[in-house]
C-alpha cells in the first residue's frame, strides 16, 4: 500500500516554475529519502506535502486522501518535524506532549508510550528550556508521533546534532517505522545519514526527479555487483571469466581486473575461477556509495 502518492505535481512561484511535474510513491513502513542541492525544489515540495501551499497542477494523496479535496483527513494521517521543532520552553517535556494529546483527544497512556519510544523518561519532567538540541529534536519527533500518523515528514531533522544525537535520532525513526508501520519521508543534506536510514531515495534537481533508487548501508542497491579481482594469472583469468554466463563485463584497468557480475554471484565467481585452476590473490566488492550516485545524477559527474 502506498501511504504517499505524488502525481505530476507542478508549482509556479511568480513567473518561475519551481516544480516541473514530479511523481513518486512511498510505501507503508518505508523510509524514503529526498536529496538535492539548494534550490532544487525540496523545500517547496515539502511545503506542498504538509499543506502549507497548493500545487498548480497534479495531486498529492496521504493514506488515500487527496490533500486538496479532503484536507482534514489527509493531514490527520500526517506528522512532521521541520528543522527545529516549536516547543514551549517554560513547560516540561511531558506538559508539552500533554498539550498536544488534549487537542487530539489522546490518553495519558498514548503519551507514556511516546516518552518510552523517544527515550526521554529520565528528563521528561524537566523544563524544555533546559534540554539540549538533541533532546528537543527527540521531543519534537515525539510530538509529531502522537496520534500514530501513517506518514512522517522530516526536513533536515539532524541539523546541528552531534554524532551521538544523530545516531539516537536515527534509531528512534527506524524503530517507529518498524513497530508502527509508519512511512517516513526525509529530506537531508547529510548523505551518509540518508544511506544509513533510508530504503529508497529520490534525487531532485531543477524541480525534476532525476531518479528513484534503492539504497542500503553499503551503498546503492543495484542489479549488478562490481568486483575487483587479483589473481596469479590475470590474463588467463580474463579469458576464462568472459565465458561465465553471470558476468556482464571484465576488463583490466590500471593493473586491476574489474568484473561486473549479476548481484549476489560473487561466491559463484570464486568457485568457477578455482575450477579453472586460477589462483586468487584477492577479491572484493566495490561498493557504489550514495555520494558517488548523487554527484552523477545531481552534479553532472563525479568530482
Amino acid at each position: 500500500m502506498n501511504v504517499l502518492e505524488v502525481r505530476d505535481v507542478k508549482k509556479t512561484l511568480g513567473k518561475r516554475q519551481i516544480i516541473k511535474g514530479i511523481s513518486l510513491d512511498v510505501e507503508e513502513g518505508e523510509i524514503f529519502g529526498f536529496l538535492g542541492p539548494n534550490g532544487a525544489g525540496k523545500t517547496t515540495t515539502i511545503r506542498m506535502l504538509v499543506g502549507l501551499i497548493k500545487p498548480n497542477e497534479g495531486s498529492i494523496k496521504i493514506a488515500g486522501y487527496d490533500i486538496q479535496k479532503d484536507r482534514e483527513n489527509a493531514l490527520a494521517n500526517l506528522g512532521a518535524v521541520v528543522e527545529n521543532p516549536e516547543l514551549y520552553g517554560y513547560l516540561s517535556g511531558r506538559e508539552n506532549l500533554m498539550q498536544i494529546a488534549r487537542i487530539r483527544k489522546l490518553s495519558k497512556v498514548d503519551v507514556d508510550e511516546i516518552i518510552e519510544l523517544i527515550g526521554l523518561h529520565d528528563r521528561i519532567d524537566d523544563k524544555v528550556k533546559k534540554y539540549s538540541l538533541g533532546m528537543k529534536q527527540r521531543l519534537g519527533l515525539g510530538a509529531a508521533l502522537l496520534g500514530n500518523p501513517k506518514l512522517m515528514i522530516l526536513d533536515e531533522p539532524t541539523n546541528g546534532l552531534d554524532p551521538s544525537g544523530i545516531l539516537d535520532f536515527r534509531e528512534i525513526v527506524k524503530k517507529a517505522a518498524k513497530e508502527r508501520g509508519m512511512s517516513v519521508f526525509v529530506s537531508s543534506h547529510i548523505l551518509s545519514e540518508v544511506q544509513h536510514l533510508c530504503d529508497r531515495v529520490a534525487f531532485i534537481n531543477g524541480g525534476e526527479i532525476k531518479s528513484v533508487e534503492s539504497v542500503n548501508e553499503e551503498g546503492m542497491a543495484t542489479e549488478k555487483d562490481t568486483m575487483v579481482v587479483s589473481t596469479t594469472e590475470d590474463v588467463k583469468a580474463l579469458e576464462v571469466i568472459k565465458f561465465f554466463d553471470f558476468v556482464h563485463t571484465a576488463n583490466l584497468t590500471d593493473g586491476q581486473m574489474i568484473v561486473s557480475i549479476k548481484s549476489g554471484y560473487s561466491p559463484k565467481l570464486v568457485e568457477e575461477l578455482v575450477k579453472n585452476n586460477v589462483g586468487i590473490v584477492e577479491i572484493y566488492k566495490r561498493h557504489k556509495g550514495l555520494e558517488q550516485r548523487y554527484m552523477e545524477l545531481v552534479e553532472g559527474g563525479v568530482r
